[in-house]
């Protein structure tokens, strides 16, 4: 069921896109590992900007593509403690992230009000 209106889903694009910014940072997190995440939430910031949606500041990628760029986004939040070896107290909102991720993913509705998809 697609409740969430494209509008919602794109504050919380950026909202995310900036927090993954600032992640790393608000952990102490250095090195590789900060500058992976930080390309993460530059790149969630990317095509969210270039999204068909309300808030897509160049309206290129249709909202269906977005979203699986999301789940993709929300796949890699969930591995992301693991494989770079996070410490495990501070993992939690990698894991957090990830799924919300999902569940927009799954619940956004699929046509934005006035777009070119619209």
């Amino acid at each position: 069921m697609r409740f969430i209106p494209t509008l919602a889903h794109g504050i919380a694009d950026y909202v995310v896109g900036l927090l993954v910014i600032a992640l790393p940072f608000l952990l102490g997190l250095d090195g590789a590992v900060q500058a992976t995440i930080v390309v993460f939430g530059a790149v969630v910031l990317l095509y969210s900007a270039i999204t068909d949606y309300e808030l897509g500041l160049v309206r290129f990628l249709r909202i269906r593509f977005h979203l699986l760029l999301d789940a993709l986004f929300g796949i890699v939040m969930l591995v992301l403690p693991t494989t770079f070896g996070i410490p495990a107290d501070v993992r939690w909102p990698f894991y957090v992230l990830g799924v919300l991720a999902l569940m927009l993913t799954i619940t956004t509705k699929v046509r934005a009000e006035g777009t070119a998809a619209s």
